[in-house]
């Protein structure tokens, strides 16, 4: 039953870690749409190539458990079980959460704006669709705390 249990809570973990929100521009969350949002306008300054790191945390805690589980089943004394799980918990942390992180990590851009009031600002975002260049007008797309740069459209 704990076997179940344990390969039952790992299956889990590692399925959720797999619906990540995406940091793309021209990729929006589903709770934003038909809602007002506000948008200021600018021009591109300087882009620069970053990467977003990847997700430690999910890795962290994936690792941990199985480490746990393949520590503490070395030994049938309780003692040693117990050791043995602490021991693997640890390494499999560590090892889950670089994991993790190699996984999901993902190519970004930071793109310094000046905005049309004549403050600069910088956004970084996941590397899109769009080939941004210094000097490209683009608009600023402001929702609950959250900025999406998309370039703007000449009329």
């Amino acid at each position: 039953m704990k076997k179940y249990i344990l390969s039952l809570f790992i299956a889990i973990t590692v399925i959720s870690g797999c619906s990540t929100t995406s940091l793309r521009p021209d990729v929006v969350d589903k709770s934003v749409t038909q809602r007002a949002q506000s948008v200021v306008f600018g021009v591109i300054e300087e882009v620069t190539k970053v990467t977003i790191e990847g997700n430690r945390e999910l890795g962290a805690l994936t690792g941990g458990v199985i480490g746990g589980a393949v520590g503490s089943a070395n030994s049938d004394e309780e003692i040693e079980s117990g050791v043995g799980a602490i021991l693997g918990s640890l390494i499999g942390s560590r090892l889950g959460a670089e994991i993790g992180s190699a996984a999901t990590k993902m190519e970004g851009v930071e793109l310094l704006i000046l905005k049309d009031s004549g403050r600069y600002i910088s956004i970084i975002q996941e590397a899109g669709n769009f080939n941004f260049e210094s000097g490209q007008a683009v608009k600023i797309v402001k929702s609950g705390g959250k900025s999406r740069v998309l370039p703007r459209k000449s009329n």
